[in-house]
């Protein structure tokens, strides 16, 4: 993505408002009836207290209209943006996409190509020169829907400012009028009794500083990598890959081993669609340990079977840092 795009679509800003959830606990993993190290689950009581203090507060980004037909490369050049701030400082424990009409009917996910939310008061850990914030949500076609394990949260202040930018796309042969891009943060709200640990986010991508996506050839299978370092000491508790139809695998290897401590790979229906991205996301409680200065390596594959190029594809992992004690 080009550091200096020119936003020319107008967009507005729907809070739909936040309620403690009453669906029962479909955003919390499931607990087993042992733990791994052979302690016992948390208590009934423990688990409803979690949950009262939870709440969902849905963002829309549009609407824009999508002509059948229109190809993400359009849109990439004009990407939709929104400027927001959230109403009280917040514990964010979970993030839900979903792509959606102005009634609020769910739309195919389909006509998502990529949404990015950042953070525009932190910098970029691998791009600090960059001044365009740092991303913490990250989506495609996929949806996929991330919850931080339970006593894990992304901090947000209401000084925060965040930035969506999202790209829309419809290789449909249906038109569809007044589609948002919609994002729901599930969080609690700060205070002297809400105890959490700090999550970091980072965009493990190509270029971290422009957001560039990738092109392949047609019949051609291609593998990207990027290797970066560290910036800190942290424990990597989160992961989910960021990549479009046509991609055959995401995988994260740690310090240079010779084999990926997390591997994701696509299972495509006959259009060479994703349907599932097997393996993600990586979730553990523990993480997987770093030291400041060592090396985290990013690899993407892409199989183009089609006989067109394949423009505009991400290629990326979002993580989810939380300091060592």
């Amino acid at each position: 993505m080009r550091k200096h795009i020119l936003t020319i679509i107008c967009l507005t800003l729907v809070l739909i408002g936040c309620s403690k959830s009453g669906s029962g606990p479909s955003y919390l993993d499931p607990e087993p009836s042992v733990g791994s190290d052979g302690s016992s689950p948390p208590s009934v009581d423990e688990r409803l207290a979690w949950e009262a203090g939870l709440k969902d507060i849905v963002y829309h980004v549009g609407p824009v209209d999508l002509p059948k037909g229109l190809e993400p490369e359009v849109m990439l050049e004009r990407p939709l943006t929104m400027r927001f701030q959230v109403d009280e400082p917040l514990w964010v424990v979970g993030f839900k996409p979903k792509v959606v009409d102005k009634n609020g009917t769910e739309l195919p996910s389909e006509l998502l190509h990529l949404a990015i939310v950042s953070n525009m008061h932190e910098d970029n850990p691998l791009c600090s020169d960059a001044g365009s914030g740092n991303p913490f949500v990250a989506a495609t076609s996929m949806l996929t829907s991330i919850n931080l394990p339970r006593g894990y949260g992304y901090p947000i202040l209401q000084s925060d400012p965040l930035e969506a930018m999202v790209v829309l796309k419809n290789d449909s042969d249906e038109s569809y009028i007044d589609v948002f891009f919609e994002l729901t943060l599930i969080a609690r709200p700060m205070g002297e009794f809400t105890k959490l640990r700090d999550v970091k986010p980072m965009l493990v991508e190509l270029d971290p500083c422009d957001h560039e996506t990738v092109s392949v050839a047609p019949g051609k299978f291609v593998e990207h990598s990027a290797t970066y370092q560290m910036p800190s000491d942290a424990n990597l508790i989160v992961a989910h890959g960021v990549i479009e139809d046509f991609g055959s695998s995401v995988e994260l290897v740690a310090r240079g081993a010779p084999s990926p401590f997390w591997r994701a790979e696509a299972e495509l229906d006959e259009n060479h669609r994703i349907k599932e991205l097997i393996g993600d996301p990586f979730s553990e409680s523990e993480g997987v340990g770093f030291k400041e200065g060592d090396e985290l390596t990013l690899s993407v594959a892409y199989d183009n079977f089609s006989e067109s190029w394949l423009t505009g594809a991400t290629a990326a992992a979002m993580v989810y840092l939380s300091s060592k004690d």
